[in-house]
């Protein structure tokens, strides 16, 4: 049957209501508001982002927040700092200077640090103090003078030290913390400072002295180089001060960031208010004669003593923090023993023992000259931004000395690294002239800049040195930084498990190296290192390092003590030795057993170019000092630095357990010596309190001074976080996109509303140009449908 078909029903364009040009205006003006407010909410939300960053930054007339918003962790590696009213504003407090009094006796340096500073603010203050220490010490003791006051620190467990402190704070009591945040970096806190009143921070360290080459040096660092934070930022739960200048968030390779990042200030800002100043005097009593006094970095005066005993000072009186204080001497050849050996008892909260501290010399062969075996050396330079200024040119200098050494037999390559590495050989070549000369046009063109990620760097030094085609190869990695990182731990395990048949060898560059890190590196490689903190110094101190390379080692080092004497000595397991190098250890001894008729004898044997050596040291005649500390305090704490080694191993591999127990014994350790450790913090805290309920308590920060010959770090960030500086590029940036989208899309409406009139404007044109074919359609459309219906009908 068929059916009618009705089209949609057309309506006529007269009666059509089309847009109009208002309609137009209307809508792309609306657009237009939208883009506006999308630009002024990104610009008030990274202005908002930079201004949080700015917080951090000292300003003159700044003042802080309560002290609750601010842990004790909260600082980073600056000197004494006060906290005002306005959060994250910070006015630097007056430091009058620093006294440093060492007396050297045997093989022991004891050392006592006093600074004092004084409360120049209207305010009581918090002070938080942050220290830089050698790699070696021992630190047993902390007192904090206010006014006739002598606050004296006892050790506790952190967790117990950090909760005594903090009550105290809050009941208005003077008090004092020093905590470990690393080996040779250390926190103290005093709280509860009267306005207008100065104070003396006093921390005591034994430490041991370093010998080589027949020489004696200790170090006294007084600065230190801001440390690159690698990693992803960590979700933040609680408040954590930025600061433009250094401050960094805990990341997740370096969750402790917060506590270790420095606040820097150029010295001679703070020269100019007499600010961070040092005096230094030593009382030298080995017994022996000296042929040579000398610091390399500061002049010191000297004059001698009965028994062969010196005191040296400062030539001017005192000198800027702003680089390390160092101290050499050399024995007459005459004078100086091929071994020494120091014993003395010791009471503890354990129990009573002897111990014992150890320096000999392995003989030197004749036929180390004739041993010269050939190298595969790779060269690791860091060119970070925290090498720049004197420190690149001392790393360069260094490393085109290296390269002049090398041999027709040996093989080399240079890597070098900042935020990513650069090969300059894919692999390790031979060491022709055409390659050497090419190597030193691509070192001296390099410069200093970017983050310190050091991990790619020394994975691929490690993984280099593949070719097995040469029998007595040497393999080696020369590794040339200021070690300024945080994560420490994470590289160490990196050269343990991939280290192989090479030897690591760090050579320290800058005024303040990362000590810590030299050492232990050097240690984990089965290496040695070196500083270079001058110029001047590059030559000898490059010469004493080729030494080391290219002549044979001491190797498979054993002590054998008499039969039936219980000893627990460090390290257990003495490691290959370089020219210059003597053998040492400390040992603990159970019982009275030394300088008795029946001690016996002490046995060091060993393997020095392919001949065996063996070397006698008598006990029976050793003199114990009962009255010592010193050794027994150095002993505990080797102890202790291997067990946390094992602790951290422990954790990387995930040893159910075992990082828990170390802890455990670690802890008893610490608390039996008195010692600061990972675990345990001196606490000091005056009973009476002092500060009215009616006044708040202020804080605010003193800057580290920048090491000489470096530059001032605007950045020290993980590639994660930006600084102040950072935050508002960022904010130019966005600003500039913000601009470009909006002037993007008034262009957009702009060519709407024009393609709108040229539409309109055709179709006005087709109007009149062409006739209406749809309306004729129309009408033929209907005649047919009315036929149709006729039909059916």
């Amino acid at each position: 049957m068929n059916r009618p078909f009705f089209h949609a029903p057309r309506i006529p364009r007269d009666l059509m209501i089309l847009p109009t040009d208002e309609y137009y205006r209307r809508r792309y003006r609306k657009r237009r508001g939208g883009s506006w407010l999308l630009l002024i909410v990104t610009a008030a939300a990274v202005m908002l982002a930079a201004l949080g960053a700015r917080a951090g930054e000292p300003e003159v007339n700044g003042q802080a927040g309560e002290p609750e918003g601010v842990s004790i962790n909260d600082t980073g590696s600056g000197d004494l700092l006060f906290r005002g009213k306005e959060s994250g504003r910070y006015i630097p407090a007056i430091h009058l200077g620093t006294q440093v009094a060492v007396n050297v006796r045997g093989l022991v340096a004891e050392v006592t640090i006093q600074q004092e500073f004084s409360n120049a603010s209207r305010d009581w203050q918090e002070a938080v103090y942050v220290l830089p220490l050698p790699e070696n010490v021992a630190v047993n003791g902390m007192e904090i003078v206010i006014g006739e006051r002598r606050i004296v620190g006892k050790v506790r467990e952190r967790e117990e030290a950090q909760k005594v402190y903090r009550e105290a704070r809050a009941a208005g009591k003077r008090a004092a913390l020093l905590e470990q945040q690393r080996p040779n970096l250390f926190t103290s806190r005093v709280a509860n400072i009267a306005p207008g009143e100065k104070i003396a921070v006093e921390v005591r360290y034994l430490q041991t002295l370093r010998f080589d080459s027949g020489q004696f040096s200790l170090r006294i660092p007084s600065t230190l180089t801001p440390r690159y934070i690698p990693g992803n930022r960590l979700p933040q739960n609680r408040e954590v001060a930025l600061n433009a200048q250094g401050w960094a968030l805990p990341t997740d390779q370096v969750p402790d960031a917060d506590k270790i990042t420095p606040v820097m200030m150029p010295m001679a800002e703070l020269q100019a208010s007499g600010s961070h100043t040092m005096t230094v005097d030593i009382a030298l009593g080995m017994g022996l004669p000296l042929a040579d006094i000398h610091s390399p970095y500061h002049e010191v005066n000297f004059r001698r003593e009965a028994d062969h005993r010196y005191r040296i000072a400062l030539k001017e009186g005192s000198a800027a923090m702003d680089r390390d204080f160092a101290l050499h001497w050399r024995p007459q050849a005459s004078a100086m023993p091929s071994a020494a050996l120091f014993a003395e008892q010791a009471v503890t909260q354990a129990d009573i023992a002897e111990y014992v501290q150890l320096l000999l010399l392995p003989p030197v062969s004749a036929e180390s000259a004739l041993r010269k075996l050939p190298r595969e050396v790779v060269y690791v330079v860091d060119t970070s931004g925290s090498m720049g200024g004197t420190s690149i040119r001392q790393a360069k200098e260094s490393l085109l000395l290296a390269l002049s050494r090398l041999s027709a037999e040996d093989r080399f390559n240079v890597i070098e690294f900042n935020s990513n590495y650069r090969n300059f050989f894919p692999r390790p070549v031979a060491a022709t002239a055409e390659n050497i000369h090419a190597a030193r046009e691509w070192v001296e063109s390099l410069r200093a800049t970017g983050g310190t990620e050091m991990a790619p760097a020394l994975r691929e030094a490690l993984s280099q040195q593949l070719n097995d085609e040469t029998g007595e190869l040497v393999r080696q990695v020369i590794f040339i930084t200021d070690g300024a990182v945080g994560n420490e731990r994470a590289l160490f395990e990196l050269i343990r498990q991939r280290l192989g048949e090479a030897r690591l060898f760090t050579v320290g560059i800058g005024s303040a190296p990362n000590s810590f890190f030299m050492t232990k590196a050097a240690e984990f490689g089965r290496g040695s290192f070196i500083q270079i903190g001058d110029l001047n110094e590059v030559q000898n101190k490059m010469h004493t390092l080729f030494e080391k390379l290219e002549n044979p080692l001491v190797t498979d080092l054993e002590v054998r003590w008499p039969a039936g004497m219980k000893v627990e000595a460090y390290p257990k397991r003495l490691p290959d030795l370089y020219r210059g190098e003597p053998v040492r250890l400390v040992a603990r001894v159970d019982g009275n057993r030394l300088g008795q008729a029946d001690s016996g004898k002490l046995m060091v044997s060993g393997r020095l170019a392919g001949k065996r050596f063996t070397r006698e040291i008598a006990l029976d005649a050793l003199r114990v000092d009962r009255e010592g500390h010193g050794i027994g305090s150095l002993w505990a704490r080797a102890k202790i630095a291997v067990l946390r080694d094992e602790q951290q191993r422990g954790r990387i591999e995930g040893a159910d357990g075992t990082p828990d127990l170390l802890r455990e014994e670690i802890l008893k350790l610490a608390l039996a010596y008195q010692l600061a450790s990972p675990f345990t913090s001196f606490v000091a805290v005056e009973e009476v309190p002092v500060r009215p309920a009616t006044e708040a308590l202020q804080s605010s920060p003193v800057p580290n001074a920048v090491a000489q010959g470096q530059l001032l770090q605007q950045q020290t960030y993980p590639q994660t976080a930006a600084g102040v500086y950072g935050q508002l590029l960022w904010a130019g940036l966005l600003l500039c996109l913000g601009g470009l989208l909006r002037w993007a899309s008034r262009v957009a409406a702009m060519l709407g509303l024009l393609r709108a009139h040229v539409a309109k404007g055709v179709r006005r044109y087709l109007r009149k140009s062409l006739p209406d074919v749809r309306g004729r359609r129309s009408r033929l459309e209907a005649r047919l449908i009315l036929a149709s219906a006729g039909k059916g009908e």
